[in-house]
């Protein structure tokens, strides 16, 4: 029998020890995180030569660095990730510093972020070390079949667009439109849904970092997948029953691609028990969704089994089945209801290696190990400092620290 805790915990130790490290001692992300305040100053700039945020490491700057970035990178931390009074090593400097262990490790990703060997995310270059957002890239989650779940999802994604997310929500457990609500009710569907949320989407601003943003995920035998395919499309159909503001994405399955190969029919089922409402041409689905991408560049497609096949083993031990993919499509992780019976919003912490730099930091043993430390860091800032309405993301962030 395996203890499912136990099987979670060891990976999540393989994966990272920094937690356990920082729990006998004092945790600088835990400290900072109760004392922010909007009203609090948390840099010293009073020396240029080093940054310190409030209670974490001192940082020494190197201002001639600034000659490795282009004009376009200088613009765009002007416009988008600047402080009051920061200059450019500044900035990589304050984000070391909050995220960094100790002196020497805060030092060390001042100097990879400066000599360009990495890069943070732009929540945790806009958001490290300050009160005006958090520090996750991207949340993954799923609506289920009620009306108060669809609410609840709708509440949740603006906590989470307004806080510097960007959105991927899973929509493929609604039942479809017509199917039978109640003793005499019918479904509308869910693309009136779906609707909400793009306007929901709409109205989050994030400043001028970006506005808020935001995908939703079809299975491919939903039995509305036609209808969603398109709704990106500004022209042609219901106007009223268009997406324009989101993202749109298809979960395939090997069964389908089969399908498609052997030109069969292919059956379109209800989420709630199964029934097959009706069958469609698998090649003519196909070519729908290939059109569709050559003309507005999406769906998304995500091989749904590829992905479940390839999940790390404490996953697979544990049940913990992907669903659906974040606004990019490139993360995968569980969503829903977990193997302990708890929901899962799953949160992508999010850094950027530089390859053209790969010569630089190949040899360097340090390098991967401190940034993972640091990303850990990051997912302690937002474990620490997310609201109540963020509770299955923090939940989530704690079980799989990615």
């Amino acid at each position: 029998m395996f203890n499912d805790d136990k099987i979670e915990g060891e990976n999540n130790e393989k994966m990272s020890t920094l937690t356990q490290t920082r729990a006998s001692t004092q945790n600088p992300i835990q400290e900072g995180a109760k004392r922010m305040s909007k009203s609090e100053p948390h840099m010293d700039f009073g020396a240029r030569d080093y940054v310190q945020v409030r209670a974490h490491p001192r940082v020494q700057t190197d201002p001639s660095r600034d000659a490795l970035l282009t004009s376009f990178g200088k613009e765009t931390m002007t416009d988008r990730y600047l402080i009051d009074d920061e200059s450019f090593q500044d900035l990589f400097a304050r984000v070391a510093s909050y995220y960094g262990d100790d002196e020497a490790h805060a030092q060390r990703l001042y100097d990879y972020i400066s000599k360009l060997w990495f890069m943070p995310s732009t929540p945790i270059l806009s958001n490290g070390g300050t009160a005006r957002g958090l520090p996750i890239s991207c949340f993954l989650n799923e609506a289920d079949d009620s009306l108060g779940d669809i609410v609840n999802l709708w509440t949740e994604n603006v906590w989470l667009a307004a806080r510097g997310g960007g959105i991927g929500s899973y929509w493929g457990n609604l039942r479809s439109i017509g199917e039978n609500v109640g003793k005499n009710g019918k479904t509308s569907g869910i693309i009136p849904f779906i609707g909400v949320m793009d306007s929901l989407t709409l109205a989050i601003s994030q400043g001028s970092l970006r506005r808020g943003s935001a995908a939703v995920y079809l299975p491919v035998d939903h039995p509305e997948i036609e209808e969603f395919i398109e709704i990106r499309r500004p022209t042609g159909g219901d106007p009223n029953r268009k997406a324009l503001n989101l993202h749109n994405g298809v979960l395939i399955t090997d069964a389908f691609m089969r399908a498609v190969e052997n030109d069969e029919e292919w059956a379109l089922r209800s989420p709630k028990d199964g029934a097959v409402q009706r069958t469609i041409k698998a090649r003519d689905l196909w070519i729908r969704m290939l059109t569709t991408r050559i003309e507005t560049g999406e769906p998304y497609m995500v091989f749904k089994d590829t992905v479940n096949n390839m999940r790390p083993e404490h996953q697979k031990i544990l049940n913990l089945e992907v669903k659906t993919s974040n606004l990019c499509s490139e993360i995968t992780l569980p969503t829903g209801l977990d193997h302990l019976g708890k929901n899962r919003t799953a949160v992508c912490c999010l850094s950027s290696l530089n390859v053209e730099n790969f010569k630089e930091w190949c040899d360097d043993e340090d390098f991967i190990p401190d940034v993972m430390r640091f990303l850990d860091n990051v997912l302690e800032d937002f474990i620490q400092r997310a609201p109540d309405e963020m509770a299955k993301a923090k939940y989530a962030a704690q079980r799989e620290r990615s």
